[in-house]
């Protein structure tokens, strides 16, 4: 007849599958905050992706003539926007294939997001891009910064810049939930929140004179 388990041996053997049973929680946990923050991260840089895409898309289609003196292709504020007048395919007209479309990307500090607007006159847009009001579009949110330079080349601002830099700052998805559950909380949230900063230098070769860095 098999010996019994004396009360030691049951009261070791529960203790030696505690601690495993603990230190295999504690693994399963730090991979799922390895897995959980690399979701973020991947939502983040998407979202940056996307906006980034879209401005310098719009840049490097800019519409821009030489002997047109009044017109203004670009236009910016350093820590708030940027409008550009960009030539886009356009089902205007039957006969159009071409459009050139006023847009307006535009940082609204407040709500922490990247608005996007263009000017919806029809069939007669604003070519100096004036008039990007109409149509305004929340392009991407959780946007804590916002920050567009252009270099320009020996004529100045009248003519449009070579190159363009524009840098913006994100917070995680999960930062962007804690505060919509939230809202009176958003200042103290984003205080220790996690932010990335994202960059694009955008060349433009239209002929005009090469840019001073």
């Amino acid at each position: 007849m098999r010996k019994p388990f004396t009360l030691v041996e049951v009261l070791i053997a529960m203790s030696v599958l505690s601690v495993f049973l603990l230190g295999l929680m504690q693994f399963y946990s730090s991979t799922e905050t390895v897995l959980s923050s690399g979701v973020e991260r991947t939502e983040m840089f998407e979202r940056a992706r996307i906006a980034m895409d879209m401005m310098a898309n719009d840049l490097t289609c800019v519409y821009y003539s030489q002997t047109d003196d009044d017109l203004t292709p670009f236009e910016y504020s350093e820590n708030s926007y940027f409008k550009v007048s960009t030539v886009r395919p356009e089902k205007l007209k039957k006969t159009a294939k071409t459009a050139i479309v006023g847009v307006r990307y535009e940082w609204d500090k407040g709500d922490q997001a990247l608005i996007y607007s263009y000017d919806d006159g029809g069939d007669t847009f604003d070519v100096s891009g004036n008039d990007c009001t109409g149509n305004k579009t929340e392009l991407v949110d959780g946007v804590t910064d916002f920050n567009v330079r252009a270099y320009y080349g020996d004529e100045g601002k009248k003519v449009l810049p070579g190159l363009v830099v524009i840098r913006m700052e994100l917070v995680d998805g999960k930062t962007l939930r804690r505060i919509k559950a939230n809202p009176d909380a958003k200042t103290a949230i984003l205080k220790n929140a996690n932010k990335r900063e994202f960059r694009r230098m955008v060349v433009i070769d239209r002929g005009q004179p090469k840019p001073k860095l």
